[in-house]
């Protein structure tokens, strides 16, 4: 059980950790003025409280689990030993017998008294459950509400933040080397604009790598190795490439943001801008308008995506000319479409007036149920139908209730951002479904893919046409890099070089001959075919 006793010994560190932290947070609280100082130390003591219960939960877990593996392992050595033997470090006494004589005069309960009545046997070595326990349920979540920022799974949140950082953090680390050589190759080229594009976007990486970094360490804290029913059965943490894309439109609105670590100014200095920009696979779609009460009104953006499997938001602070990152939220649109789905079915299941039965047991009143069950168990005898006294009893039904129409839902609420803070947002997709391919059962033949003709420029038998290139590709008539990918190449003899210096080539395509390449040269004589015609040979040559 040492094992069990290092998570236990590591738990209760974290505990006194959480402690101090909050008492910290209360007398910086009660010596300090400033209401935005304040708000933020009310939102650290709150996610400290928290973690607290959080770790209090998993110190439980693991002390019930080492009680039941002592009593077990009690259990099986008192079972080993004979009948009769016991000694003293065996555990507790056996508790007194009690007045209605459980034990026989021979010092042994009969069968039928060991389990108390009705012939059961002995229970086990756990306690058992009052009259109104009821089983722990296990918990409802859908993958939206573990980024929620009120979310009472933190747990499943832990386990699922801790595999989406680091990929997230192993992919800008890899973005950030791109850059870093694009940037030192515009610097050999000497394009300014290109280079400081470059630069801006360095600097933005190294920020986002920083919060990545922050909220990896805040996760490892508050992870705890203990084999728990958080392990759920996630997709999203196991499989990340299960889901695939969706295309439809995406409707987002950004209400507010709060509890944020703004980027440091000086004091004399204005309140940085605050702005949200909305990305779609890594492209950029939508930003809002800067503000400076971290609030927005009227934010509304309408995108339409086309097989995408997440949108990234990132909360950006200008204090300044350049831009810095201060929060990040990445939101699965498969995650999206299976809230609103789950909201619709509840909101027509409430419409139609169904109830579960374990609702209808809980609010109805005992004395209408026993008055139902006597209006259902009595017999109801009467004259036939065809008697002159019968009167057709009308059963009343109670009045059908009007269905509201199925307005256009939405999920609203906070959701959290890494590493600190939280966003309010209004999240909406209505998945696209009128371009499915009809089921063609015939045998018809499709017209050929025809490549679109595109403009020639023949130049001493070179044909010349523009061409988009996604690789560094070098000129061969000046020798320089061809800054913007694109240039002209031979479509015979792959000649490239740039746009501007195509016309200027002087040497001829290699995969020609001269009379391809001047029409007007003189043709030898072994072109002309030849004319062969009988003969009869009768001498000796």
């Amino acid at each position: 059980m040492s094992g069990e006793e290092d998570k236990m010994m590591d738990i209760y560190k974290k505990i006194e950790r959480e402690k101090a932290l909050i008492q910290a947070a209360n007398l910086m609280r009660q010596q300090t003025n400033n209401d935005q100082v304040r708000s933020k130390l009310d939102n650290q003591m709150r996610e400290g409280k928290r973690n607290l219960e959080f770790f209090e939960e998993k110190l439980k877990e693991l002390q019930l689990r080492q009680s039941m593996g002592s009593m077990s392992m009690g259990s099986g050595s008192s079972s080993s030993r004979p009948r009769g033997a016991r000694h003293d470090s065996d555990g507790p006494p056996i508790p007194p017998k009690d007045a209605s004589g459980m034990a026989t005069s021979g010092g042994e309960p009969q069968y039928s008294q060991l389990g108390g009545t009705d012939l059961m046997p002995p229970r086990g070595p756990f306690a058992q459950p009052g009259p109104g326990s009821t089983p722990k349920a296990r918990p409802n979540f859908t993958k939206l509400d573990l980024i929620k920022y009120d979310t009472p799974y933190l747990g499943p949140r832990i386990q699922l933040m801790l595999s989406q950082i680091q990929f997230k953090l192993n992919v800008e680390e890899q973005y950030l080397k791109g850059v870093e050589k694009m940037v030192q190759l515009y610097q050999m080229e000497g394009d300014k604009k290109s280079r400081a594009d470059a630069a801006a976007r360095k600097g933005e990486s190294r920020q986002k790598i920083t919060l990545l970094k922050q909220a990896l360490k805040r996760y490892e804290e508050l992870h705890v190795d203990v084999d728990s029913a958080d392990h759920a059965d996630d997709d999203s943490i196991n499989m990340p490439n299960l889901r695939k894309p969706l295309s439809g439109q995406l409707s987002i609105r950004v209400i507010a943001v709060k509890d944020v670590d703004h980027a440091p100014t000086s004091r004399f200095s204005r309140t940085p801008d605050t702005f949200v920009g909305i990305k779609v696979e890594d492209q950029v779609m939508a930003r809002t308008r800067p503000t400076k009460n971290d609030r927005w009104e009227a934010e509304y953006h309408i995108l339409d995506v086309d097989k995408a499997n997440e949108i990234e938001l990132t909360v950006y602070d200008k204090p300044g000319e350049i831009a810095l990152p201060i929060g990040l939220l990445w939101v699965r649109i498969s995650d999206i479409a299976e809230e609103l789905r789950r909201k619709r079915i509840e909101a027509e299941i409430n419409n139609s007036g169904w109830v579960s039965a374990d609702r209808m047991g809980t609010s109805a009143n005992p004395q209408q149920q026993q008055q139902q069950q006597q209006q259902q168990s009595q017999p109801q005898f009467g004259p036939p139908p065809t008697s002159p006294g019968y009167q057709n009893p009308q059963p009343t039904y109670p009045p059908p209730q009007p269905q509201a129409p199925h307005p256009g839902q939405s999920i609203e609420g906070w959701f959290n951002l890494e590493p600190t803070g939280q966003i309010q947002l209004s999240l909406n997709f209505i998945k696209q479904t009128n371009n499915l391919q009809k089921f063609d059962a015939g045998l018809g033949r499709k017209g050929a893919v025809r490549q679109r003709k595109e403009e020639v420029h023949d130049i001493y038998g070179h044909k010349f046409v523009q061409r988009q290139f996604y690789n560094i590709m070098r000129c061969a008539f000046c020798g320089d890099f061809l800054k913007y990918s694109a240039g002209m190449q031979c479509e015979d003899c792959k000649y490239t070089c740039h746009t501007k210096c195509y016309a200027s080539v002087v040497t001829k395509c290699i995969s020609k001959s001269n009379a391809e390449t001047d029409p007007d040269e003189e043709k030898i004589n072994h072109r002309i075919p030849h004319r062969f015609q009988t003969f009869s040979n009768l001498t000796a040559n």
